[in-house]
């Protein structure tokens, strides 16, 4: 069966002014992950462009390879604000509005139908309010209600719904 698009979307709570290592780290340790799991990256109110992307310098992903195939393969992105081809919009968190709350196996069940775009916070305020209230749904991937540091978020979001997918498949 045919799998819709996933797209990670690292959202930017961090100073959106100035271009800092925390944003280049956090997209350089997203870039493999979403490579290994079939997602697409996309960065949102980043305060960078293409050329900084394409100059980040790592050791992270075998020196930024795998963001160099994400970019070379049409599946990375600069936004400021939700694409459509993002699909049905997902916020990450560890406190979900209970009228809004999904579960891994359900969206791993939606990407069967439609593309996801799943918001991750950076920073330590994490997502605004409006990406909450303008999200559809609201994953927490623990399904615990267990905060997560970014970037073990960024690596078990896509594992974890990418296993489902995988499950799901087999049946």
């Amino acid at each position: 069966m045919v799998i819709k698009r996933m797209t990670l979307i690292l959202y930017n709570s961090y100073d959106k002014r100035r271009w800092h290592e925390a944003h280049k780290r956090a997209i350089a340790r997203a870039a493999p992950v979403c490579y290994a799991f079939n997602c697409n990256l996309a960065i949102m109110d980043f305060p960078c462009t293409k050329e900084d992307i394409s100059s980040i310098e790592t050791t992270i992903g075998d020196s930024g390879k795998y963001l160099r195939k994400l970019i070379e393969s049409n599946r990375f992105s600069i936004v400021n604000s939700y694409q459509p081809q993002f699909g049905i919009p997902i916020a990450t968190t560890s406190k979900p509005d209970d009228k809004k709350s999904i579960t891994p196996e359900e969206v791993a069940q939606l990407l069967f139908k439609k593309p996801c775009g799943l918001y991750v916070g950076l920073g330590r305020h994490g997502l605004p309010k409006e990406i909450f209230e303008f999200c559809k749904y609201h994953l927490d991937i623990t399904k615990r209600r267990i905060s997560l540091e970014t970037c073990t978020a960024i690596g078990i979001i896509p594992a974890v719904i990418n296993t489902y997918i995988e499950i799901f498949n087999r049946q």
